[in-house]
């Protein structure tokens, strides 16, 4: 767990006076000398009575003159070198250090000789308190200059190191630090250095943050607000009952969107919102490879990997993932995997998969864009030849206008600067490219790979000297990240499309064809067709018979009495379309006394496809039937007579992730996410840490918060837990999935887990049932006339209140996905995903 923070501004501004070279102290002692007595006629008299001065009085005359020149000297020559320094570069490695700054330049990273000149900017500078104020900095600003003015970039990486605040320093596991850059435009481009490292530098006594830089700028240092543990590895990032289809590891290079979350799809019931991949592949789990490519690398990942360099003299950070992810493929043998990588995660797959091949629990390999052969974009040598260059050079030596210019130069700079920890290792005479072009790929395991033949950007160089550089821009050749030859590998599928690598995975025919080719080969099972009810038939338990170990387990505790068959019916009827959405990803129901709202990323919309709220809905409570809409600006409600929302309280919400609002007693709940966890405030006051935000729920006119690992009720003042997981795995003796839904009738609890249980707690007697087990869905539960429904994307059951029995009938939907549901007339409004757009239907139950 976090510390508590501290307020960073007034620390630096402490730290920041502390350093301050107290240069009135100094000259204070002129303050004794009665200079105002002095005239020019005082001083001649003085001179002319100097030579019937004593010996002793001369000498301590001269003396005391002497020290004062030297005293102006000194504080002429060093009280600049507390605010300056020079750097000088040669042919042999350079450091230099100023305050809390230190920098080393290896041998040879300039052409030629090089000076420079470190300076700290002025703290009460508009320049450094608008850097300040953009790049949440703290201490201070330096500015390294070329004190021949120009700009160059280096041929080897320069080592920025920065003294951490150690007041500020939260342990090992926190990666809360980073250098930041700052350019000399105007405005300036600020931002984080990549791939910065934390670890205690042993020849300077202290803990730094450490970043590669290959050219020079102002540098400062980022502290973020809110310090996390982080945690690297394989992460679950989508979750499904286990099937004959094999999980899916997603492993990404530097561009993020690999992974494959839509914008603006977060619900209530989904906070990490769609995934693109969980679309191609609704049956299968979907895990991360979570390794600090762009982020910063905590002290404790530096020591394991110093350890991993001390062990086998390999400094590769691409070997040591590799070793990493070879032990996490061998801790889950007994699972089979297909893994899609992109660019540098191909690299790390192949080598961990090449090296170990005792590893025989990955049936594919599916790679976008992997430098199998090397990249040349990564070159420091080639990027010092367009460097902040000309215009007007570059058009004359290399053909390219402006504009195709500053296309090259900042794209270029973009992926150098993503990559500068892992450069070396990606350039195609690399020693660990060296090692992938002698090893052997697998026999057992398909290779696939996909590049692209179009850049990224629109330049023409293959008819110019650019085009040895940069192959990977050439249209035809390259697809903006790596050449076609570079990709390709003996013995792999090997497909190109024309688009440029950042597209690949996200275009339809792409996807479409990658789930084509990871649906082969894998085992079918035959399912009889249904004749009467003499065997258990759900989505799971056509595959698998009910384990007599789970019947075991249910039967310590009996609360509700389970059928042991199961019947397929038609529980609903889906009686008539009421809506057609399309352009939008998602929608929630609102049932305001039979004035009926769909919520949507793209605002609210009335039954007459009318978009009656226009904005961003940050949350929304349903209260006394009156639906209350939190926006970027303010409170916005509506009840069940109204057309139209009024705006009831004006309030900027635009730093939160989520805001409700709580009527009545005018509260708001903030949800601020960091690394898809929460951290969950009432007004000011923190309720829950680093949590799985699932939902705000109100039941019998009070408020709940739904999370992964607890319910939360509003009671008097407080949030009390008022159920937990750990709780319930204790009395049930065996882990559970996280909860997603809840709901409560008398001294009854019941809870909807991730991994498809309903669980019923008694809490009058303290008992526990698991209910239901792979046979009911994870959505929603809602209860209509004494029963409990239990809706899944495909799947419809319920269980009886009164008499409180599963009987085991459910429904199976095919053709559509259930995005939400809602008691309606009792029965219910569906909202379904159905031939690229949304409909609301209005059904009949059956039963």
């Amino acid at each position: 767990m976090a510390k508590k923070g501290k307020n960073i501004s007034e620390e630096s501004n402490k730290n920041e006076k502390k350093s301050k070279f107290n240069i009135s102290g100094i000259l204070g002692i002129f303050k004794k000398i009665p200079l105002k007595n002095f005239s020019i006629k005082k001083i001649i008299e003085f001179l002319k009575d100097f030579k019937n001065f004593n010996r002793k009085k001369k000498i301590i005359f001269i003396s005391s003159v002497l020290a004062i020149i030297l005293l102006i000297i000194l504080l002429i020559i060093i009280v600049p070198t507390f605010s300056t320094k020079k750097l000088n570069v040669e042919s042999q490695a350079e450091s230099a250090s100023i305050s809390n700054l230190f920098i080393y330049v290896p041998p040879d990273a300039f052409q030629y000789k090089k000076t420079f000149t470190i300076k700290s900017l002025k703290e009460n500078s508009a320049e450094y308190q608008n850097l300040k104020t953009l790049g949440n900095l703290y201490g201070p600003i330096y500015e390294i200059i070329p004190d021949d003015k120009k700009d160059e970039s280096s041929l080897k990486p320069i080592k920025i190191k920065y003294k951490l605040p150690m007041e500020l320093y939260y342990g090992d596991s926190f990666n809360n630090f980073s250098i930041v850059y700052a350019s000399d435009d105007n405005p300036p481009v600020v931002k984080k250095l990549a791939g910065c490292e934390i670890y205690k530098d042993e020849s300077l006594g202290t803990y730094v943050v450490q970043a590669n830089t290959f050219h020079f700028s102002k540098f400062g240092l980022y502290v973020d607000p809110n310090p996390k543990e982080v945690d690297f590895g394989l992460k679950t990032l989508i979750e499904k009952p286990s099937s004959l289809e094999p999980d899916i590891i997603l492993v990404p290079g530097i561009d993020n969107n690999f992974l494959g979350f839509i914008p603006n799809t977060q619900t209530i019931n989904n906070i990490y919102g769609e995934n693109i991949w969980s679309l191609y592949f609704p049956n299968r789990t979907i895990w991360n490879y979570k390794y600090p490519l762009l982020e910063t690398k905590p002290k404790k990942y530096m020591d394991a990997f110093f350890g991993y360099y001390i062990r086998t003299g390999s400094n590769s950070y691409l070997e040591f993932e590799a070793e990493r992810f070879a032990l996490e493929l061998k801790a889950k043998k007994n699972k089979q995997f297909d893994i899609i990588t992109q660019g540098i995660g191909g690299l790390i797959v192949r080598y961990a998969l090449e090296k170990h091949p005792e590893i025989t629990n990955v049936r594919t390999i599916t790679m976008f864009s992997p430098p199998n052969n090397g990249i040349n974009i990564v070159n420091p040598i080639y990027y010092n030849v367009i460097y902040k260059k000309s215009p007007e050079i570059i058009e004359l030596t290399y053909g390219l206008n402006k504009e195709e210019y500053n296309s090259l130069y900042l794209n270029i700079t973009s992926k150098l600067e993503l990559i500068s920890s892992y450069y070396k290792e990606l350039l195609p005479d690399s020693e660990f490219i060296k090692k992938l072009k002698n090893s052997n790929i697998r026999k057992d395991i398909e290779y696939n790979i996909i590049t692209g033949t179009i850049p990224d950007i629109n330049i023409h160089i293959s008819n110019t000297k650019l085009s040895t550089f940069y192959p990977e821009f050439i249209k035809g050749y390259g697809d903006g990240l790596v050449t076609i030859d570079s990709a390709r590998i003996n013995g792999a599928n090997f497909y190109t499309y024309d688009m440029p690598y950042n597209k690949l995975y996200s275009d339809n025919d792409v996807l479409s064809f990658v789930q084509s080719i990871l649906s082969k080969n894998i085992e079918k099972v035959d399912i009889p067709k249904i004749e009467d009810d003499k065997f258990p038939e759900t989505t799971i338990e056509v595959v698998e018979k009910i384990k007599s170990e789970e019947k075991s387990k249910e039967n310590r505790t009996i609360i509700f009495q389970k059928n042991s068959k199961y019947t397929q019916k038609e529980l609903l009827e889906f009686k008539e379309e009421l809506l057609y959405l399309e352009n939008i990803n998602y929608g929630k129901i609102v049932n305001l006394n039979n004035n009926i709202i769909i919520l949507t990323n793209k605002g609210a919309y009335d039954l007459d496809g009318n978009n009656i709220f226009n904005k961003n809905i940050l949350g929304s409570i349903k209260y006394k039937d009156r639906l209350y809409i939190a926006s970027d600006d303010g409170v916005y409600a509506i009840d069940e007579s109204a057309f139209n929302f009024i705006k009831i309280k004006n309030k900027d919400f635009e730093l939160h992730n989520n805001v409700y609002y709580l009527p009545e007693i005018r509260r708001y709940i903030y949800v601020d996410y960091v690394d898809g966890l929460a951290n969950i405030y009432e007004n000011e006051t923190m309720i829950s840490e680093g949590s799985q935000f699932i939902s705000m729920k109100v039941i019998n006119n009070e408020f709940y918060i739904i999370l992964g690992n607890k319910i939360l009720k509003r009671k008097g003042n407080n949030w009390i837990t008022i159920v937990n997981k750990a709780g319930i795995e204790a009395l049930l003796k065996e882990e559970i999935g996280n909860f997603v839904d809840y709901y409560s009738r008398a001294y009854l609890i019941y809870l909807l887990t991730s991994d498809y249980k309903l669980i019923i707690y008694d809490t009058k007697n303290e008992k526990v049932q698991i209910l239901g087990n792979s046979d009911v869905g994870k959505l929603k539960l809602l209860e209509n006339n004494n029963l409990l429904w239990i809706f899944d994307k495909n799947y419809i059951t319920y269980i009886d209140l009164n008499n409180k029995v599963f009987g085991g009938d459910y429904q199976s939907i095919l053709d559509f996905d259930i995005i939400d549901v809602e008691n309606y007339n009792n029965s219910f409004l569906i909202f379904i995903r159905k031939n690229g757009g949304f409909e609301l239907w209005d059904t009949i139950i059956k039963k």
